[in-house]
């Protein structure tokens, strides 16, 4: 069985059906509430290796973006955890999950847009980019329902709706190529 690690924020570790994108593998949350990418970098040492997931799904910046740190900061940060997972475990597959520009961040959908364009960008072939605002954005503006009352964390609707999303690519991504 396949085992898949969830890393990133409060975001990922409230999302309690993730084991449904990917069914018939083993999902391990370990998303932490409020880090940083700064957190990824000190830890991912110490949690990676003890698992050795064939999978690693990140979800991490959005936080960064609230403590106001540097876009290069960020995308180097981002990317600095994502070489790791690469240089420590080469057979280990990477999702990244794009920021999400959530009520929260309306002042700063430009930087969303440059920060989640950099990591695409950057991304190891075979990695997956799942875009987010193809889930939480309807006409280029938050869907509300989706968002509880402090405007960046997400109600049960839009977790359902995440997976709903993330499953098909997910196990198009998992499928080998040519079979």
């Amino acid at each position: 069985m396949k085992k898949i690690v969830l890393v990133g924020s409060s975001i990922f570790m409230g999302w309690r059906d993730a084991a449904t994108v990917a069914p018939n593998c083993s999902v391990i949350n370990k998303a932490v509430g409020g880090t940083i990418t700064d957190y990824w970098i000190e830890h991912l040492p110490s949690i990676l290796p003890d698992i050795m997931p064939d999978i690693v799904l990140y979800y991490c910046g959005s936080n960064d973006i609230n403590n106001n740190a540097s876009e290069e900061k960020i995308t180097t940060n981002i990317a600095d955890c994502l070489k790791f997972t690469h240089d420590i475990l080469p057979n280990t597959s990477v999702a990244y999950f794009s920021i999400i520009k959530a009520p929260q961040k309306k002042d700063k959908i430009d930087l969303i847009d440059r920060l989640n364009a950099t990591v695409k960008a950057g991304l190891a072939d075979g990695d997956l980019y799942i875009e987010t605002d193809d889930v939480f954005l309807h006409n280029e503006q938050p869907v509300a329902e989706f968002f509880i009352e402090d405007k960046l964390h997400l109600t049960d609707a839009a977790y359902v709706a995440l997976s709903d999303y993330a499953r098909p690519l997910i196990a198009d991504w998992m499928t080998p190529k040519g079979v």
